[in-house]
């Protein structure tokens, strides 16, 4: 049923959802030549296949609609096979691609790096476990470089902040990205592709949004996640108009629920996202 109707919405929503698929730059401060090139017309892909293969064999789907990483399940071939992917991904002439390519590319790289920083310090309970430094800002492991791409050294919020939000100009960025936290919106169970980039990001946002990670009403009140507290330019500051983006996506009846005039919290769990132990479906 929720494929239909996801099916269904996807259908009527695909004329807002052209944003990512333009031609549209905007650039911030961070305007340098990861961000500049393009080829219009390009029929080059990245091949994602080695990390098809992690996440076919290690996201497993919870009796709650959650993917999990089996994180302590990785093999020390595939942390090398995971390391080889994102080596390749580094050196990839990524002004050769279109812009659906690039989107997929660095969606695709953000979640990766998410992977491997949270296997080089497993086992810990959250990412925000992991520290580097020595002040607040440094510590984080948003902020820590992970790898170098044409010698700009980039953390995670470089991708997201510096590079995808100024670049596509698309709320949906958020809903690609997972944080390695049960309150992010889910690591997808296959890669981006640029072929398929608008419709997947169209699934997760619908996957999240009637998810009650995403929204919920309880004793009286309304509980939306922390993601959309977090990124106000995206989806717009305070209740109202998180709702004007959300009802893009809701299932019918769900904003039916929704008075504006109750009280409004967020929330996200940190917690990671981990399914080790966990005997359930596979994706």
């Amino acid at each position: 049923m929720i494929n239909t109707r996801r099916g269904f919405v996807m259908s009527c929503l695909s004329f807002l959802c052209a944003a990512c698929a333009s031609d549209k730059v905007m650039f911030s401060s961070f305007d340098h030549k990861l961000t500049r090139k393009y080829t219009l017309d390009s029929k080059q892909f990245v091949d994602h296949t080695p990390w098809a293969r992690l996440l076919t064999k290690y996201v497993l789907v919870d009796s709650d609609g959650n993917n999990l990483i089996l994180y302590g399940n990785f093999t020390m071939e595939d942390r090398t096979h995971l390391d080889h992917y994102i080596n390749s991904l580094c050196v990839f002439p990524i002004e050769t691609l279109n812009r659906r390519e690039q989107y997929a590319f660095w969606l695709n790289l953000y979640n990766a790096l998410v992977v491997r920083l949270v296997l080089s310090r497993y086992l810990i309970l959250s990412i925000n476990d992991i520290k580097f430094g020595f002040t607040p800002l440094t510590r984080s492991p948003f902020q820590q470089k992970l790898v170098s791409i044409k010698d700009e050294p980039l953390s995670l919020s470089d991708i997201r902040q510096n590079i995808l939000i100024p670049l596509f100009d698309d709320p949906r960025i958020h809903y690609g990205l997972c944080d390695a936290a049960i309150g992010s919106p889910n690591i997808q169970t296959k890669p981006f592709t640029g072929d398929w980039v608008d419709r997947m990001l169209d699934g997760a946002a619908l996957d999240f949004i009637n998810h009650p990670k995403g929204l919920k009403i309880q004793n009286g009140g309304l509980i939306l996640s922390g993601v959309f507290e977090s990124h106000p330019n995206e989806f717009g500051a305070g209740l109202y108009r998180n709702l004007l983006h959300i009802k893009n996506y809701a299932m019918p009846g769900l904003l039916d629920e929704i008075d504006i005039k109750i009280p409004v919290r967020y929330e996200f769990n940190w917690s990671l996202n981990d399914g080790t132990g966990i005997k359930n479906k596979k994706s």
